[in-house]
């Protein structure tokens, strides 16, 4: 019936469209509701309600919690006692059971005494709650015993905000408050102190205003009515030729594999499976971990370090491996690369009004013809940033080709030999050894105090390989402990240097 109605409502009408949304959460709800029902029948029938003693004062027609989550197994088949606890949380939630002295949200299998609330107070039959009928439960309260039945700070504020905005029908709201009390002075005290509690438990779950676990979320109605039309199943009919063509099936157990071993190297880094020194802060009471893992620590972890070799990923979401990896570049003339990756990231997190002066100064500085720090990408990804530039409105995400080109170059060319380096093997020298100051990282990575980094705006001339060649290095990082390849010996440059 449903599908039927989607295919003649257009989407496009709003008021059919609503309608249509509303029957069919109706009836999903519905549904639920009936299963719910069915099991409080059979829970009214077997639980045994008695009166209770707590602190001398005789509380009727209540189970204990204990009781209660026996018989909700019972009646829900189910022999496991923790799932049944958590199904008698369900319906107590769902406004079917509640709590006789303080207010929970959870059953408590224990002495703690409950009452089962009566089938007209149940989601099924009281659908709606309006402020109408919330109004005329307040003025009930108000005509009754202040110390017994008097209202709550909230209820105060809330019966204040309705009075002003029920004040054309406020007279009629006093008289039903009126014939409702008188009705029910002719009951039974115990009958009364059972009622009084269940309406009161009622508006306290289904208040006017307040958060409410019927209500189902608008996604899961929306994908009911989701009508497909020839552009779905075009799509549709694309992704099956593609999967034909890709074959992901094959290629499921070798990601599962990749997976698995991917999940045992990051194992021994994991403080939640793997026991640490100093221990894991979120099992204990020591932060001393958290504190030696900061971006500001003068000597990282040996662990740490360790992770920088599992994946450049690994390494440039580390800040003290990101200045590393500058260092490392440094000495290969491409640190361009890494802080034209930093600028970027530095963008997509920048707040709207700067995204178009640092978008301009990224291009000028790494991108434009002639820039100082001009990187590598071909013309096919320049022209495409380029493009996106000038089209785009949201130059957040403009350096995107760009940036997937540059960062796939340091992956696949600078990494692997940065892991391989006398820098790599000295920050881990230094993280094993903390202990030793002549060993910190900064003292071996840097010259500190000699240089300092320059900010993203100011324009640098890149100095070609002669300059750089004649250029002071740190003491630590020397072309002595840099590695050089030795070029094969020549006769005849030999002979033409003695000329």
């Amino acid at each position: 019936l449903s599908l039927s109605l989607v295919q003649i409502i257009d989407y496009q009408s709003q008021p059919a469209f609503l309608g249509l949304f509303l029957a069919l959460r109706a009836m999903s709800m519905a549904s639920t509701l009936c299963k719910l029902d069915g099991l409080s029948r059979k829970i009214h029938e077997r639980a045994q309600l008695r009166t209770h003693k707590f602190f001398r004062v005789a509380v009727p027609g209540a189970v204990t919690g204990a009781n209660l989550v026996t018989v909700v197994g019972e009646s829900g088949q189910t022999e496991d006692e923790v799932e049944a606890a958590h199904l008698a949380t369900l319906l107590l939630q769902f406004g079917y059971l509640f709590p006789v002295i303080e207010d929970a949200l959870t059953v408590r299998e224990d002495g703690t005494l409950y009452r089962l609330q009566r089938p007209y107070f149940w989601p099924s039959h009281a659908t709606h709650a309006d402020n109408v009928e919330y109004a005329i439960y307040l003025n009930k309260r108000l005509l009754r015993n202040e110390q017994k039945h008097g209202l709550e700070e909230d209820e105060a504020q809330h019966y204040n905000k309705l009075a002003e905005l029920l004040a054309h029908i406020w007279e009629f709201i006093t008289v039903q408050a009126e014939l409702q009390l008188k009705q029910q002075k002719e009951k039974k005290k115990a009958d009364k102190v059972v009622y009084d509690s269940e309406e009161r438990a009622f508006w306290r779950r289904r208040r006017p205003g307040s958060a409410n676990y019927l209500e189902e979320h608008i996604q899961k109605t929306e994908r009911r009515l989701r009508k497909e039309n020839a552009q779905g199943y075009k799509a549709k009919i694309e992704r099956i030729k593609l999967s034909l063509k890709t074959k992901p099936w094959l290629k499921a157990i070798k990601a599962s594999d990749t997976m698995v071993q991917w999940v045992e190297k990051l194992e021994d880094y994991d403080p939640f499976l793997s026991p640490t020194n100093p221990p894991n802060p979120w099992i204990s009471d020591d932060c001393s971990l958290w504190l030696l893992n900061t971006d500001t620590v003068e000597v990282p972890t040996e662990r740490r370090v360790k992770r920088w070799g599992l994946s450049v990923h690994e390494l440039v979401k580390d800040c003290i491996g990101r200045q590393v990896l500058e260092t490392f570049l440094e000495s290969e003339f491409s640190s361009e690369n890494i802080r034209f990756w930093i600028a970027i990231q530095d963008l997509k997190y920048a707040k709207n009004e700067e995204i178009e002066s640092k978008a301009e100064r990224i291009y000028e500085e790494f991108l434009a013809p002639g820039a100082p720090c001009q990187v590598n990408v071909d013309q096919r990804t320049l022209a495409r940033t380029i493009e996106c530039l000038e089209s785009s409105k949201n130059h957040r995400h403009a350096f995107f080709f760009a940036e997937e080109h540059v960062f796939t170059l340091m992956s696949k060319d600078s990494y692997p030999r940065f892991v391989r380096s006398n820098i790599y093997k000295g920050v881990l020298s230094a993280a094993q050894q903390q202990g030793s100051r002549r060993l910190g990282w900064r003292n071996f990575v840097f010259n500190m105090g000699a240089t300092k980094k320059m900010p993203l705006g100011n324009k640098q001339t890149k100095m070609s390989r002669e300059d750089t060649a004649h250029a002071s290095l740190p003491k630590q990082l020397s072309s002595d402990s840099l590695p050089v390849k030795q070029l094969p010996s020549n006769n005849k440059s030999g002979e033409q240097s003695t000329e």
